[in-house]
């Protein structure tokens, strides 16, 4: 349970707010991301802001009616803002200068920042009873580690090259950094430390899969909406996008069912 939910809310207001009108920005003039992302991820720029609209949403919702012990609507909220704190994180990394950059750069760090004090306000004892299935546990500690390994792996192989040939890229970069300072430590960091039965990794787990549903979970909406664009669909992109990103949304619907505060 997080102590001082009042002001919690009060942090989990901000990036929502702000996310939903950077969102309704996109949505109302599709033009904002001309020139300023690669052409083949422009398609999808509708469909991911009619998704963060949606988020938004259930985020208010969640911030309305979440009350002091109701601990997995807190873990969702975190989650949620996760995948806030990567998408805007993203926007700002890349440097999207349009109208709406200054509320980008607003919602990355007050995201961010919301997190680290709702897990601040998390207290041991308060959860001291927590308990999760042990093979749940084991399952989704050891997915997470086995992501974080993928994508370290991957990133750091693609970037090795870029290291030899003295090479800067023009977009995408700011994956790389997102994923191998904070994303994949942070997987691996939860599952070590669920796998060793603390309270603060348990709550975690689920809070990573909800993120991890939403990052990857676009990257298959904007396949579907390349023929609006006149370009072709990559299936097996889409299907490892929609396949993966479902996958981690049942491992975190399993682990909240499954949580029990005795």
């Amino acid at each position: 349970m997080i102590y001082h939910l009042k002001q919690a809310k009060i942090f989990w207001c901000i990036p929502t707010t702000f996310a939903f009108l950077s969102a309704l920005g996109g949505v109302i003039n599709r033009d904002i991301y001309k020139n300023l992302f690669p052409v083949d991820y422009l398609p999808g720029a509708f469909p991911q802001d009619l998704l963060t609209i949606l988020v938004c949403m259930v985020l208010f919702m969640l911030i309305i009616l979440t009350k002091q012990r109701d601990i997995k609507k807190q873990i969702i909220i975190i989650g949620l803002l996760g995948s806030l704190f990567y998408l805007y994180g993203i926007f700002t990394i890349e440097r999207v200068y349009n109208s709406f950059y200054l509320f980008y750069a607003l919602v990355f760090s007050s995201s961010f920042w919301s997190i680290i004090y709702s897990l601040a306000g998390f207290r041991s004892e308060s959860v001291a009873s927590l308990q999760l299935k042990d093979w749940m546990l084991k399952i989704s500690a050891i997915s997470s580690i086995i992501i974080a390994l993928i994508f370290t792996f991957l990133w750091v192989m693609a970037v090795i090259p870029l290291m030899k040939n003295h090479q800067r890229i023009e977009y995408l970069y700011s994956i790389y950094i997102l994923d191998l300072c904070f994303v994949m430590p942070a997987f691996f960091i939860t599952a070590i430390m669920s796998l060793r039965k603390m309270q603060l990794g348990i709550l975690m787990m689920p809070a990573m899969m909800i993120m991890g549903f939403f990052v990857i979970f676009p990257l298959g909406l904007n396949e579907l909406a390349k023929p609006s664009a006149g370009m072709m669909i990559n299936f097996g992109a889409m299907a490892i996008s929609f396949i993966f990103s479902f996958y981690m949304l049942a491992l975190a619907i399993g682990q909240l069912k499954m949580l029990r505060l005795e």
